[in-house]
């Protein structure tokens, strides 16, 4: 899903760029005059025709994130710091993030900290203005966790064994990683978070200099997170949702065997921070509210005192802040997808309810109070619960089936 439309995204709709004739926030705000950057690193949103920077005023793009085919230097050697199967990238990937990675010195020359730098640089430049959006965009805490290595000392200094920095998805036991490398491969991870969090610290410490921090709202959201086999992770690593009989999602060498098993994505991926600071706010305060990413255009459009078309999926989130009343939300929707076989779950503080849209797997219902290891399937023994949230999900994604098909076929 793309912020600058309004619009749900993957899975929802395909992961695609955004269309000439789609209208992004930027070009709402620029018919009201309000100058419009961005700052972006993500090779996803700003290479190959994505136009996500579509109507903004000025963008900059920070380029050699990941596999981002920025620099060539064939004096970089392809090496692998495990075997290639675990590690999620074909060579020729692999090899480009060696090659973008070789210039790095300093701190900034690690991709977001060198993002927020230039975010930095603009606010520095135009402090002065009465009214702008800055949309500062970072794939880091992506894999691969890659981060200097001061941050890495920072939680697992005294590690000798293999570096799994951009790891196959998948079920790790079963293709040979052990419990300490998937260990580091969290503490690298954490190392990133630091990285980014440190980036994140000057962007506000910046602000604080030019007298703007009391002045500004802030929106802040991640995208999904990843497992480490903790529990409630399933024994997995990443974000899968279907492995093959290896075990394995994306192994960067050799094709996937099949047949493939499909299963729920849990808590650890799902569920993203989503944190706001008003102009002259005192106090922090917590609100038990479902919110979804495509409510954070409206919210933004309504501070600037700005509608939201009818078309838009989402709600501004000021009315709650402002501790009015509103509906309460049933649940979240969210979904991922493999080949034709899509995945669209509900969920709420108490479950997690799974449905395939080809039909042929069971429903799945975790119970979140119960079952923290999100390893059970309850849909049999609460289909009450079922019913509630499919006809909710049905409501959202009419492509899946219908509760009276998905109980006919399964309860």
């Amino acid at each position: 899903m793309h912020l600058g439309t309004g619009d749900r995204g993957a899975a929802f709709n395909p992961w695609r760029g955004i269309d000439n004739d789609e209208i992004t926030i930027a070009e709402r705000l620029a018919e009201r005059k309000i100058p419009t950057m961005m700052i972006n690193d993500v090779a996803n949103s700003v290479t190959k025709g994505k136009n996500f920077y579509k109507g903004f005023e000025c963008y900059r793009v920070n380029r050699g994130q990941e596999g981002d085919f920025w620099w060539s230097d064939y004096s970089v050697p392809l090496e692998w710091p495990c075997e290639p199967e675990l590690i999620r990238y074909p060579a020729r990937r692999w090899h480009q993030i060696l090659m973008n990675n070789s210039r790095r010195k300093t701190e900034d020359d690690w991709i977001a900290p060198g993002t927020f730098k230039m975010a930095c640089e603009w606010i520095e430049a135009n402090y002065k203005l009465d009214d702008f959006m800055l949309w500062v965009e970072t794939f880091d805490p992506h894999e691969p966790w890659d981060p200097p290595q001061w941050y890495v000392d920072l939680y697992d200094p005294h590690y000798t064994g293999r570096i799994i920095a951009g790891p196959t998805y998948g079920f790790y036991r079963e293709f040979g990683v052990t419990d300490r490398e998937v260990e580091h491969m969290h503490a690298r991870y954490c190392a990133e978070v630091t990285m980014v969090d440190a980036a994140i610290g000057r962007l506000l410490r910046t602000l604080a200099k030019v007298g703007l921090l009391d002045d500004v709202a802030i929106v802040f959201t991640s995208d999904h997170g990843a497992y480490f086999g903790l529990e409630g992770d399933g024994g997995a690593i990443c974000k899968p949702h279907c492995v093959d009989q290896r075990g394995m999602l994306n192994g960067g060498a050799g094709s996937p065997v099949p047949p493939w098993r499909y299963f729920p994505l849990r808590t650890g991926t799902m569920r993203i921070p989503l944190m706001l600071k008003m102009p002259r706010q005192t106090k922090a305060q917590r609100i038990a509210r479902i919110a979804q990413p495509w409510d954070i255009t409206p919210t933004v459009l309504d501070l600037f005192g700005m509608p939201s078309p009818p078309e838009f999926s989402g709600e501004s989130l000021l009315p709650v802040i402002e501790g009015k009343k509103l509906a309460p939300r049933l649940a979240g929707f969210n979904g991922a997808s493999h080949g034709n076989t899509l995945i669209r779950q509900a969920i709420n503080r108490e479950w997690i309810y799974s449905v395939w849209t080809d039909g042929v797997r069971e429903p799945s219902l975790i119970d979140l109070k119960n079952d923290p290891s999100q390893e059970g399937n309850a849909a049999r023994e609460h289909p009450q619960v079922c019913a509630k949230l499919h006809k909710a999900l049905h409501r959202f994604e009419p492509r899946i089936p219908s509760w009276k098909e998905t109980q006919r076929d399964w309860f």
